[in-house]
């Protein structure tokens, strides 16, 4: 069984079904068959299509013919019926789906991205010994790699020819971690001041109006004012407005005021 439909396996199971895989189906083979029989029966023929170069790739014409095949096929039909009808005792309507990394739609298939589902099952691990590879292997990138500040930023800011995240998705991994909580916490606290003025330097608050912008969002009255008063007393900020007010009388008018 590939690691990827092991994967799949484990996140029907959680999801109370049944799963039954790689069924013949002469010409083909049928990756899994999933039946929850809580009531009603829901029945699924669950296919694959995982690739870790297609992530965002454009699924073509013919790969899509392909994928439909996986489904319509007049034995992979056949399969399913006699699959399904040997664990219920009956035929059964069932659902198609299809989960892949690259996005794609078809028509009468629900799509599943195989992120998602990956996401899910590593969310979902614990620390038990799981029997299977393919899940332990998982289990060591949640609680070895990942649990390790230093090694997962290394790895996510790799650049040489198998980094992988593009620059792009670099980006959006930082802006999606600034807005969560933990964040907010981090920058909230006194330690980490020198991250943020180095942040600042290298952003576009460090033009003057950008940051004038800036502060009158985040400053109230009150506290502008002491702002002010405190900015006032900075050695270098008092020296050049001094050599400004020399030269400026605006500047003369703006204080007096």
């Amino acid at each position: 069984m590939s690691p990827e439909k092991d994967i799949v396996n484990l996140w029907l199971n959680r999801r109370g079904f049944f799963t039954v895989s790689d069924i013949n189906a002469n010409n083909r083979v049928v990756d899994i068959i999933a039946i929850r029989q809580k009531g009603q029966p829901t029945v699924q023929h669950v296919e694959l299509h995982c690739s870790v170069s297609s992530s965002t790739a454009v699924v073509s014409e013919k790969e899509k013919a392909d994928l439909l095949r996986k489904f319509n096929d007049s034995n992979v039909i056949a399969a399913v019926e006699r699959t399904i009808r040997s664990y219920l005792g009956k035929d059964s309507e069932y659902e198609k789906v299809l989960v892949a990394t690259a996005p794609v739609s078809l028509s009468g298939i629900t799509i599943v991205r195989f992120q998602e589902v990956i996401r899910e099952v590593v969310s979902q691990l614990d620390r038990q010994n799981y029997r299977s590879p393919i899940i332990r292997a998982l289990q060591l990138v949640k609680f070895v790699l990942m649990a390790n500040p230093s090694t997962i930023a290394a790895l996510m800011g790799k650049e040489d020819t198998h980094k992988p995240l593009s620059y792009h998705n670099k980006e959006q991994l930082l802006k999606q971690l600034l807005q969560q909580d933990v964040a907010l916490k981090l920058f909230g606290k006194k330690e980490n001041e020198g991250l943020i003025i180095s942040i600042l330097k290298n952003s576009t608050l460090k033009q003057p109006e950008r940051l004038a912008a800036a502060l009158e969002s985040i400053l109230t009255k009150r506290t502008a004012t002491r702002f002010l008063n405190v900015l006032l007393q900075q050695k270098e900020v008092k020296t050049a407005i001094e050599e400004e007010i020399s030269k400026d009388q605006k500047l003369v008018r703006f204080l007096e005021t």
